[in-house]
């Protein structure tokens, strides 16, 4: 993916804190963390509900965020 003109967040708190400041317009917005430049981004979440891969790395970020 070539998020390199989207906006970085240092934390997933301030991406969430963005998310939220942007009131209704950021409503159905999410964070989460790109590999690529080590930073959080914000973006639409996606339904990977049918790709058992994609399901377990979901459960361990939702896993890791307790250890942040």
């Amino acid at each position: 993916m070539n998020c390199g003109k989207k906006v970085k967040f240092d934390t997933k708190e301030e991406a969430e804190l963005f998310i939220t400041s942007l009131g209704p317009d950021g409503q159905g917005l999410t964070a989460y963390l790109c590999n690529l430049h080590r930073c959080w981004h914000m973006g639409h979440p996606k339904n990977y509900d049918d790709n058992p891969v994609a399901r377990i790395n979901n459960i361990l970020d939702k896993l890791s965020d307790g250890y942040r």
